[in-house]
């Protein structure tokens, strides 16, 4: 594995330089740009999901590599005709050239061809990342992306608040055009294990892993969090700049509160990844990310720096913890061949997108122009779309506690409990735990005791994880 270490160096910088780029499509950047092009809601929302939507083409990735004739070539070639497209945004509003369908089929052109990027990239890097490092290695990874992210989104922000809008905007595009081509020329400099870069004749088979019961327990998980994602996110941008315009700069400077607590998070949550399972981080990122949806219910015009305040610390909380453990987890439970449990899992969370997209986007061109008066207090009618958020979201870290994955107790040392004499370790359960446990419902008092437990760790049985060199086998993905 040392051979590949270039591999995973130059796997970090692609990751930096992507994400400088990919941020412009992201948030109420990619929101101010839609509006620019005379974007509606509803094509904001069916836009900001293309990316997740077409995961569902994934399951076309192996006769993509064999019409191209290999695993390298089609990830590169994929990877410069996906981001090479957004050289046009800028030369389209230096023109003045405006229209929704522009930005339409830019996005739609760069989700599809991106699609097999990620898949191939998956493939392959999972081929030269041990199991045992994986935690460690991409939260070292997303940490260096977040400061190349926490830089360019204070140069988008304050582009954004020049007097020239146009100006502003010219400079934004210009610069992700730029890191869009960089990303993909450091792909060219990846070098993989020739085992992975057969190609194999046969066609993934999206229908396996669906029978497998612990993964269609996964899938649910990921349909339901999926649609609650896309459902409510781009109203979280277009609340803000749409409906409340709010200042750019401090929409910016919130941003990268968030990415340098994240930055601090992501290596703490790769070292806890490994020690006590990526499921225990994803489930405690997901009941943190309920906290946004509800804040931003509440938030109007004369409290939304105090909420976005918060907001931004719970972010970098819940989602460094998600971008992190999401991806782990797949890995971790997929079988040989992985790549069908891949592709069933993107076309799974594609149909979520789609429904959710769809359903958010034309709820939000009915409620655009409504208010509604609770109890004295107005609310616009676009908040109402942040509480069916939260409460998709509460079910799915729910549907969650159902997957089978590697689970380590996660505990501490007593010293202010007045039962510390007695105690020697307590354990900490996350309180969704208690909902299902082995199909059933468990009360507190019927959990095992410590000494119990501590005989069950001793002789818990960790997943078997294919070798690496054998496996045949995605970052994400915005957020609020």
């Amino acid at each position: 594995m040392t051979k590949y270490a270039k591999t995973r160096f130059l796997s970090i910088l692609e990751a930096g330089s992507y994400n400088a780029f990919f941020i412009g499509t992201q948030g109420f950047i990619f929101t101010s740009i839609a509006l620019y092009f005379n974007a509606s809601p509803l094509f904001i929302s069916i836009m900001t999901s293309f990316p997740i939507i077409a995961q569902m083409f994934q399951i076309f990735s192996s006769r993509i590599n064999q019409f191209i004739g290999s695993k390298k070539k089609s990830l590169v070639i994929n990877a410069f005709i996906s981001r090479t497209l957004f050289v046009l945004l800028p030369i389209f509003i230096f023109f003045d050239v405006r229209s929704e369908y522009i930005m339409l089929i830019i996005i739609l052109l760069f989700s599809f061809f991106g699609t097999f990027v990620g898949n191939t990239w998956t493939v392959l890097i999972r081929s030269v990342v041990p199991f045992e490092q994986r935690g460690k290695y991409f939260g070292l990874r997303n940490i260096f992306a977040s400061i190349t992210g926490i830089i360019m989104l204070y140069l988008y922000s304050m582009f954004l608040e020049f007097p020239n809008f146009k100006t502003g905007l010219l400079l934004v595009t210009s610069f992700m055009a730029i890191f869009s081509v960089l990303s993909a020329f450091l792909l060219v400099k990846h070098e993989f294990p020739e085992e992975s870069e057969k190609i194999s004749s046969v066609n993934l088979n999206i229908f396996t892993p669906f029978k497998d019961r612990n993964f269609k327990n996964f899938l649910l998980f990921m349909f339901v969090w999926s649609f609650a994602i896309e459902f409510v996110r781009p109203y979280f941008a277009y609340y803000e700049v749409a409906i409340l315009n709010i200042n750019y700069q401090f929409l910016g400077n919130m941003g990268i509160i968030t990415s340098v607590i994240s930055v601090f998070l992501y290596l703490f949550y790769g070292i806890v990844a490994d020690r006590f399972g990526s499921k225990n981080v994803l489930s405690l990122g997901i009941l943190l990310s309920t906290f946004s949806p509800m804040m931003y219910f509440l938030m109007n015009e004369s409290n939304y720096r105090s909420i976005l305040l918060l907001n931004a610390i719970f972010a970098a909380f819940a989602w460094s913890a998600i971008n992190l453990a999401i991806f782990n987890l797949l890995l971790e439970i997929s079988k040989e061949p992985s790549e069908n449990y891949i592709a069933a899992n993107s076309f799974v969370a594609g149909i979520a997108a789609i429904f959710g997209s769809l359903s958010g986007g034309f709820l939000a061109n009915h409620l655009e122009n409504i208010e509604i008066n609770f109890m004295g207090d107005p609310y616009h009618g676009i908040q109402l779309i942040f509480i069916i958020g939260f409460v998709l979201r509460i079910i799915s870290v729910i549907l969650l506690t159902e997957v089978e994955a590697m689970e380590k107790p996660i505990r501490y040392k007593g010293i202010f409990s007045p039962e510390a004499a007695l105690f020697k370790r307590r354990e900490i359960n996350f309180p969704f735990d208690f909902f299902r446990r082995n199909g059933k419902k468990v009360k507190k008092n019927e959990l095992p005791l410590s000494a119990d437990l501590e005989k069950e760790e001793k002789s818990q049985v960790i997943p078997e994880v294919p070798e690496e060199g054998k496996s045949q086998v995605v970052p994400n993905k915005n957020k609020e």
